[in-house]
């Protein structure tokens, strides 16, 4: 064998190095430090990122926690879609820089459930797959080395530090495709955004409570609420439930939780656990809920599962309470804006669907605050957010007002000051005049479910804590709903403000005989004149005696006593309380003002009542002119005016005088005030019967 002469600059071996002259140590990276020792390594350790092939069916996806997945296909449907979108557009192409898909909603959605599904259900459309923590740029760093060290054993070896070996997974897939990322609970999408944007070759699938911020970096897929038929099925697969006739009460169960994947599972595990029935559960859950909220993880994590899969393991799955979750996204929130915090606080004590956006910008004199603020909570998915309303969880909300000591954001006093200031924001957002002001009506129509709620959660635990704010809401409510044909609200809400009045006031207070006058008007409505006659009664003689026999209060309570008397048939009492009360009407207020209006109107009811339709007709017309020339044509009371004029053509034998006015009723209240309401149908009744009258 010829040896080849050695020439400066030329490598003169395997593994060896052309560097000329060197009077130091040259590295080839074969070796590695071990226990202060330089082992050389063998030459697959040493191989570029894009030489390394990924072991066959590599991940490390965790088991589902639960062995129950109901109601969510047409979500793997959609995400399916989503992650199969950009592929699609490029037909042919055996890789494509798909868009990453992010589903977000609140916290205990099952986001990260489905998540998990959907990768376990694709194990052979993508190598490797795996699961990334994504809480913050440390734990997605740890998750890269961690997929670093499987692709490459000696990845431990030949990295100088954890950040080098995430470097290392990076370039690796950058140089393969087919591969899934699964970012679970990704807290904030600037620490994703540099790595999204350099990896192009394979899938990203994050899961997110932050429901804005990735306009540039995901495809969004929002993840809602269980169907209340799919609620009910998990329920009865983790109860093993298999009689029917538990059905109703685990559906009231399902309903109370907000059909919450997480609440409903851990509901479930408590259930089961402790051999309760449906309706013993829902019980301590309404009267002890702060326990049940925290004791329903410990069953959970005893033996069933939470509804958010992670791989922390036992111990994280005990922290997984929907009032551990929501406490560290509201830590967060509070920590940017505590204004944020409060607005939630007292949102929880509205209804949850179409909060006027108004109400809680009365809360600060600031409405870019406010603005900020409600963009916020819509951010980390606390809310979600309209042009001109936001709505709540029913069970962020039921956590919100639930006084906890060690919760820092449910102090009882934070709590209890939230609930007066929506009181607050409720009074101060009434419109003015409710019976007769038709513009407000539609603005008492998206108060009042607002209204309903508070009184709801208030009047169970304590009554007697109705300030003056939320007396005067009840009050005027009262009247709204009463002109709504609503009785059994109008009775409750006036009863409710009766009693508030006398405590804050005293009961010969002007404003608690109104509450009242507004309670037996509800009462004689509903046809229960036993009660109305002596709250009437009383009323009128208690106004006689403190406010005098001419003030307006004093006439408004003689009316209803009259209008009382002609309902129970006693005509010859109401009668000549109608006449003195017209004769008042017209002395202190003037003959065109709308209460003198109504007093003739109800004179002429008397009298038409009496049979005596030649005293009725002629104030019947005057008061349809009267009412058409001050209040305008398609006023309610206006068109009460010519229902009653139609009513009494009718009755007195002049049908084709009779059926016009009434078709002209019908048409005008169905457009004025719709075609369910009640004064609409009566119109439609007295129609039908005035056209079968005609010969």
């Amino acid at each position: 064998m010829t040896q080849q002469p050695f020439r400066p600059g030329e490598a003169s071996g395997d593994r060896a190095v052309a560097v000329g002259h060197n009077q130091g140590i040259v590295s080839t990276g074969d070796g590695a430090v071990i226990d202060n020792r330089t082992v050389r390594l063998p030459a697959e350790a040493v191989r570029g990122p894009a030489e390394v092939a990924a072991p066959p069916g590599l991940n490390n996806l965790p088991a589902p926690r639960s062995g129950v997945f109901v109601g969510r296909e047409e979500d793997l449907a959609r995400l399916d879609a989503a992650t199969r979108a950009e592929a699609d557009a490029e037909a042919g192409a055996t890789s494509s820089a798909a868009v990453p898909v992010v589903v977000h909603g609140l916290g205990g959605m099952g986001k990260s459930t489905l998540a998990l599904h959907y990768a376990h259900r694709h194990r052979d459309r993508y190598n490797p797959i795996w699961w990334i923590p994504a809480e913050s740029a440390g734990t997605i760093g740890l998750g890269l080395a961690a997929l670093a060290a499987h692709l490459n054993p000696y990845a431990d070896l030949t990295a100088a530090s954890g950040a080098e070996a995430a470097a290392w997974a990076t370039t690796w897939l950058q140089a393969h495709d087919g591969w899934l990322l699964v970012f679970d609970d990704a807290a904030a999408p600037g620490d994703l955004a540099p790595l999204l944007g350099s990896l192009t070759t394979g899938r990203h699938l994050i899961t997110s409570r932050r429901a804005t911020g990735w306009h540039h970096l995901a495809r969004p897929v929002a993840l809602d609420t269980l169907t209340p038929d799919a609620a009910l099925d998990l329920l009865m697969r983790i109860t093993h439930s298999t009689d029917d006739d538990g059905a109703p009460e685990l559906e009231e169960v399902a309903a109370e939780l907000g059909h919450l994947p997480l609440a409903l599972e851990q509901a479930a595990a408590y259930i089961q656990h402790t051999a309760l029935t449906p309706a013993a559960y829902l019980a301590r859950l309404r009267r002890h809920p702060a326990r049940m909220f925290a004791t329903s993880a410990d069953a959970a994590s005893a033996g069933a599962a939470s509804a958010d899969a992670s791989s922390a393991g036992a111990d994280a799955a005990q922290q997984r309470t929907i009032a551990r979750i929501w406490q560290l996204t509201l830590g967060a929130i509070g920590a940017r804006d505590p204004l944020a915090v409060e607005i939630l606080r007292t949102a929880a004590w509205f209804g949850p669907d179409d909060v006027p956006r108004d109400l809680a910008e009365a809360l600060d004199d600031d409405p870019i605050a406010v603005d900020e603020a409600l963009a916020l909570l819509h951010a980390y998915s606390m809310i979600t957010l309209t042009p001109r309303t936001f709505a709540v969880h029913r069970l962020v909300q039921a956590v919100a007002r639930t006084p906890d000591p060690a919760d820092p954001h449910r102090a009882a006093d934070a709590i209890a000051g939230a609930r007066h200031r929506a009181a607050e924001l409720l009074a101060a957002a009434l419109p003015e005049d409710p019976l007769f002001n038709v513009a407000g009506w539609p603005r008492w129509r998206e108060l009042l479910p607002h209204i309903e709620a508070y009184a709801a959660l208030t009047e169970p635990t304590a009554p007697d804590q109705d300030d003056e704010a939320i007396d005067r809401v009840l009050f005027e409510a009262s009247a709204f709903v009463l002109g709504e044909g609503r009785t059994d609200r109008a009775i409750a809400f006036a009863e409710r403000s009766v009693s508030a009045s006398e405590r804050l006031r005293g009961p010969d207070h002007p404003r608690t005989l109104n509450s009242r006058s507004y309670l037996a008007s509800a009462c004689r409505s509903a046809g229960d004149l036993d009660r109305a006659t002596p709250l009437h009664e009383r009323n009128l003689a208690d106004c006689e005696r403190v406010l005098g026999p001419d003030h307006a209060d004093t006439l408004a309570s003689r009316s209803n006593l009259a209008h009382l008397y002609a309902l129970a048939g006693d005509l010859d009492r109401a009668a000549p309380l109608h006449e003195r009360n017209l004769a008042d009407y017209e002395r202190t207020l003037g003959a065109d003002h709308p209460h003198t209006l109504a007093s003739r109107a109800n004179l002429a009811t008397v009298h038409r009542s009496a049979g005596d339709l030649d005293r009725a007709l002629p104030l019947l017309r005057r008061n349809l002119a009267d009412h058409e020339r001050i209040l305008g044509p398609d006023h309610p009371e206006t068109l009460t005016a010519r229902s009653n004029l139609a009513y009494a053509y009718e009755l007195a034998g002049d049908p084709d005088r009779a059926v016009p006015l009434h078709e002209r009723v019908l048409a005008d209240r169905e457009r004025v005030l719709g075609a369910a309401h009640p004064h609409t149908e009566l119109a439609r009744d007295l129609l039908t019967r005035a056209r079968a009258a005609r010969p």
